[in-house]
């Protein structure tokens, strides 16, 4: 059987010499087109941001706290294999490849806006004599998907046989450096079989290990279904420990977790981003309250009135003002969507709780703006002002917490929503609770309310 030879933009993918246009500066968008400019082709990243366009054309990473884990080398910017550009960029649009790594949530609610704007923008640049790909790496509900070819030929959505079409979601852990885009598995799938050596030998080049899955339906939900066992194991984690209040399940969970095949969980406040709280959304589109997800219908009802059940409890069992350290739900980077800390910010307001809030990858204008009725706490100096501290997120700048709170003269109780400082505050005179485990006698002053 003879070998059929590669189409031309394979062979241009092989010989690196193909041009890719990502769309989506944030870290999804950055670090991939970071990643394929390192590997050899030009790459344009393209966002509605000005301010990010400038940061990276002058090899800044415009994200705080993703500094250390994007490398924008002076190399590929300074020979143009890596730049950034305006949507309405000539070359970008012009590209053959396009990777769309655009945001897909909005105030908690999966939000499919930019992915359609994308695909209107690279169908009014497409010509029917090249071919073109287009790699989802966005998170999508498999429903969306059946619009792609119609906004990016017209209403007619006929299928061109150069076109080729693939979804490519991204999985990443920003607490663990060695979790990469290089070093973690990669699934792909694509719309036709036709182009599934094409897509796979265009992401081998910045995977390790590329998983091909049977069709881009398939791939695409296989994202979502994978943050959602997250999600259920989490609010099981949260329902567990507030059915034995007066056991320490924290404790239990870890010794759960000595079990080969069980995760180890912990308690929160909440569950935060917009990956995991939002995968009953994406993979649920069309089925959730329709009985077809009895399981995930339930877990989504508890877990809208879990914030409101840990301000309860904080109300009704240490004093105020309350003070919440870390907006951003995962350590150490500007990220706010999806904050349990916010969410629980407001649900104290709303029992009428004086709460205070502070991350250190947010000002206090912005703190302000998103604090839900909280005011700005300012680090250090406010520590002694609140009777009870939370610590949302265990960021590096709170490390020294357990020394500045124990040389105040009548330190907070702290409420520890991960347990992370449990070691670190062993032994001090600061009174320490962490989640999942029983309150401790005279765990409320007699200084007042929460209120």
């Amino acid at each position: 059987m003879m070998a059929t030879n590669p189409s031309p933009l394979h062979q241009s993918i092989s010989d690196r010499s193909a041009r890719i246009t990502v769309w989506g500066a944030g870290f999804i968008g950055l670090s991939a087109a970071a990643a394929f400019a390192q590997e050899g082709f030009r790459c344009t990243i393209v966002d509605v941001d000005a301010y990010r366009v400038r940061c990276i054309n002058a090899g800044t990473v415009p994200l705080p706290g993703f500094e250390d884990k994007i490398h924008l080398d002076p190399g590929i910017l300074r020979d143009g294999r890596l730049r950034a550009a305006a949507p309405d960029d000539a070359e970008a649009l012009e590209a053959q490849i396009h990777l769309i790594c655009v945001n897909t949530e909005r105030g908690g609610k999966a939000f499919r806006d930019p992915l359609e704007v994308v695909l209107k923008a690279i169908g009014s640049a497409y010509r029917t004599d090249k071919e073109l790909l287009v790699s989802i790496e966005s998170t999508v509900s498999v429903r969306w998907l059946d619009l792609v070819l119609p906004l990016l030929t017209g209403a007619t959505g006929v299928m061109e046989a150069g076109i080729h079409l693939a979804t490519a979601p991204r999985r990443d852990w920003l607490l663990d450096p060695e979790m990469n885009l290089r070093s973690l598995p990669r699934v792909i799938g694509t719309q036709s079989a036709a182009s599934r050596a094409l897509v796979t030998d265009l992401y081998g080049t910045v995977s390790d290990v590329v998983h091909v899955a049977g069709d881009w339906t398939r791939a695409a939900l296989s994202k979502s279904v994978e943050n959602l066992y997250r999600y259920v194991d989490l609010v099981l984690t949260n329902q567990l420990a507030t059915a034995y209040p007066d056991l320490d399940m924290a404790e239990v969970f870890r010794l759960a977790g000595t079990k080969w095949n069980v995760p180890t969980l912990h308690p929160s406040i909440g569950i935060g981003g917009y990956c995991i709280p939002l995968s009953p959304h994406y993979a649920g589109d069309g089925l959730l309250g329709e009985g077809q997800l009895p399981l995930v219908d339930s877990a989504l009802e508890w877990d809208a009135t879990h914030p409101g059940r840990v301000a309860q409890w904080l109300t009704s069992e240490f004093d105020g003002p309350i003070g919440i350290l870390g907006i951003s739900y995962a350590p150490d980077v500007h990220l706010p969507q999806g904050s349990p800390a916010l969410a629980l910010a407001a649900a104290l307001s709303a029992r009428g709780a004086d709460v205070r809030l502070h991350d250190p990858f947010l000002s206090a204008e912005e703190v302000l703006a998103r604090g839900e009725g909280a005011s700005a706490l300012s680090w250090p100096e406010d520590l002694a002002s609140v009777r009870t501290l939370v610590i949302a997120t265990p960021h590096a700048a709170y490390s020294d917490l357990p020394e500045r709170l124990s040389a105040l003269a009548d330190p907070p109780t702290v409420i520890d929503s991960l347990g992370r400082l449990r070691r670190a505050f062993a032994g001090t005179r600061v009174r320490y609770v962490e989640m999942g485990t029983p309150t401790p006698v005279g765990g409320s002053s007699a200084s007042g309310s929460a209120r």
